[in-house]
């Protein structure tokens, strides 16, 4: 073999081991060995407790086999889902790269010393310690605790562990299974009363109406739909905060306005008590047999905080637009009468009579006499004199014809109610005033414009 194939050879050899070894090693960029993260990657399950610091204030959670409870700053059970999507965050926590390792970028990135911190432990252990900043692209910018870098946790965690101590507590007031449900009884402060039984469901039978078997006032006719609506209500009933040092006597639950029990099935009862009413929007509340006080909206209390007459049957008005024959309206402002010629059909039938010589738009007409049908009131005033209704002097009159013998219909409406969502009504030979929703008279009293032909 002559020299020059012995060094062709020796060149092919090397250019063999240069090529394998450019095809073992990795790409330029590519990160070899394991993905630097802050913290070493959990186990499941690791984590027992959970510090979250907001505001300078700290909750601490505790996880205890399957359950979780809050053990500082009060002993509280702990919101249940709120606390397993947080352990399980932490279990998962992974991070993609370092955005920066400036101090100086911490304001931009949220991730400052007042922002939400999370300790995570196992027992005294601390395996976890971060701040939480913004959110961005569906990760969470992070912060190790005494750190300067700023990285990227995979997934939204801020919305997770941005709570105070309230957030973490369960607000559960009342928690039971409706089809359990088979008495239910309301006592008020003045004195009135009333006891619904439910009686069982027969097998194979439709589902059994609630009677009335005690009442201190006459609620003939009676509203089914009232009891059904407060179990509704009461069955997964939460409250919005916690009034933890709030005395008896600032709460009004020494002396509840309103006291309601449930007996379910196997004589157990749930029993909760109203008290008085915090600021514009927030009511006392708790429990008959724990002491923890709640804070509950408005809105919270309307569909519970029901008095025995309540449970009458709200129904102002239920006329069919077919057996409507003429609509009048008395007013100040806008009055008018719309009649119906009984020799046609449909909205060409109507025309008014009052203003005269108005262009009606009949196509209008169908809509308001849609607000006749099934005309329900809320609820009944609680002072139902003239002078505290506004119908001494009211601010309209509304009488609508009916070609069937006793159905006509002809109401009073009174005053503004101070929430601004609701009118005094009283109707033609009911000695009642209801509390009737705005939106639904406003079918009827609409403004002479919006009836015109434009």
């Amino acid at each position: 073999m002559n020299r020059k194939t012995l060094l062709a050879g020796a060149v092919f050899l090397g250019l063999l081991v240069v090529t394998l070894a450019v095809l073992k090693s990795p790409e330029k960029g590519t990160r070899t060995g394991e993905t630097p993260r802050p913290f070493p990657k959990l186990a499941a399950g690791e984590v027992d407790t959970l510090d979250v610091t907001k505001d300078g204030k700290t909750t601490t959670i505790k996880k205890e086999g399957s359950t979780y409870k809050v053990t500082a700053p009060v002993a509280y059970p702990a919101d249940q889902d709120t606390a397993k999507q947080a352990f399980e965050a932490i279990d998962k926590l992974e991070f993609g790269s370092i955005v920066s390792d400036q101090k100086s970028k911490h304001a931009e990135f949220e991730v400052g010393d007042k922002s939400v911190r999370v300790v995570a432990k196992k027992g005294d252990k601390v395996l976890i310690d971060l701040r939480l900043g913004k959110v961005a692209n569906s990760n969470t910018f992070v912060r190790p605790e005494g750190k300067d870098e700023v990285w990227q946790a995979l997934g939204t965690l801020k919305y997770q562990f941005d709570k105070d101590a309230s957030g973490w507590r369960d607000k559960s007031i009342t928690t039971f299974d409706q089809a359990e449900a088979q008495k239910l009884e309301l006592a008020s402060k003045t004195g009135g009363t009333i006891v619904l039984q439910k009686p069982p469901k027969a097998e194979g039978g439709a589902e059994s109406d609630w009677k009335v078997v005690e009442s201190s006032v006459p609620v003939e006719p009676y509203d089914k739909s009232v009891a059904t609506d407060i179990v509704s209500a009461l069955y997964s009933w939460k409250a919005n905060d916690f009034a933890d040092d709030a005395k008896p006597a600032e709460t009004g639950l020494d002396a509840p306005a309103l006291t309601v029990t449930v007996t379910l099935k196997g004589d157990k009862k749930q029993s909760v008590l109203i008290g008085k009413k915090k600021g514009e929007d927030d009511y006392y509340v708790k429990k008959a047999d724990a002491p923890q006080v709640f804070l509950v909206k408005k809105y919270g209390i309307e569909r519970i905080n029901k008095r025995p007459i309540d449970f009458r049957e709200k129904t102002i008005c239920n006329l069919t637009d077919g057996e409507i024959t003429q609509v009048t309206v008395g007013r100040e402002k806008d009055p008018f009468s719309l009649t119906k010629d009984p020799k046609k059909t449909g909205d060409a039938a109507w025309k008014a009579v009052k203003p005269a010589n108005f262009a009606l738009d009949t196509s209008k007409v169908t809509n308001l006499l849609g607000g006749f049908k099934e005309l329900k009131a809320t609820g009944f005033a609680e002072d139902s004199s003239a002078k505290a209704t506004g119908l001494e002097k009211p601010s309209a009159t509304i009488a609508a014809v009916s070609n069937v013998k006793g159905h006509g219909c002809t109401l009073k409406v009174g005053a503004e109610l101070a929430d601004k969502q609701n009118l005094y009504v009283a109707r033609a030979g009911s000695p009642d005033v209801f509390v009737a929703p705005k939106w639904a008279l406003d079918r009827v009293l609409q403004k002479l414009d919006d009836l015109k032909k434009k």
